[in-house]
């Protein structure tokens, strides 16, 4: 069994997964790939936020499990604690999971409220400054729905020591 990395080689670890498992994947953000323009801005707003390596790797992997066919088996023999994966199960949005029970499931675990709050800040910003680029009621909803997401983890991001 391998044993859990830590620190800036998991960070290093989650970002290398990350990046081989979302090769090719399509995104709306822009031109680059979607690691660069979704994945790594998100573990960059969690690092910039002043959580750990846990929650950057986290930021990282965030949609590892609902957009690609890895495993929890193949993340653990790469190093990532299992509470890592853990939370990792729990971002992944499950297909035809009402958003109150998604929601519910994430205010269990601190790192998926770190991960999922990043997550929608991102998206929500994104929403707002591509808005002449979408269709009203997609916007709308989109920008309805990260912000409530924002407004209910704001008041449950763990406390960070500075």
């Amino acid at each position: 069994m391998t044993q859990p990395l830590e620190g800036e080689a998991l960070v290093i670890k989650a970002a290398q997964i990350a990046e081989k498992a979302h090769e090719g994947q399509a995104h709306h953000f822009g031109n680059d790939s979607y690691f660069k323009m979704h994945l790594e801005p998100i573990a960059n707003i969690v690092r910039r936020m002043g959580y750990g390596a846990l929650y950057v790797a986290g930021g990282y992997l965030h949609d590892i499990k609902e957009d690609t066919t890895i495993t929890d088996e193949e993340l653990i023999a790469e190093g990532m604690p299992l509470e890592l994966v853990q939370a990792m199960n729990i971002i992944g949005k499950i297909p035809g999971q009402l958003h109150e029970d998604y929601m519910a499931g994430i205010l269990l675990n601190k790192i998926a409220i770190v991960d999922k709050f990043a997550d929608s800040s991102f998206n929500f910003a994104w929403t707002i400054l591509n808005s002449s680029k979408s269709a009203d009621q997609n916007f709308i909803e989109r920008a309805l729905e990260y912000s409530a997401n924002i407004a209910l983890l704001r008041h449950h991001l763990p406390h960070v020591d500075k």
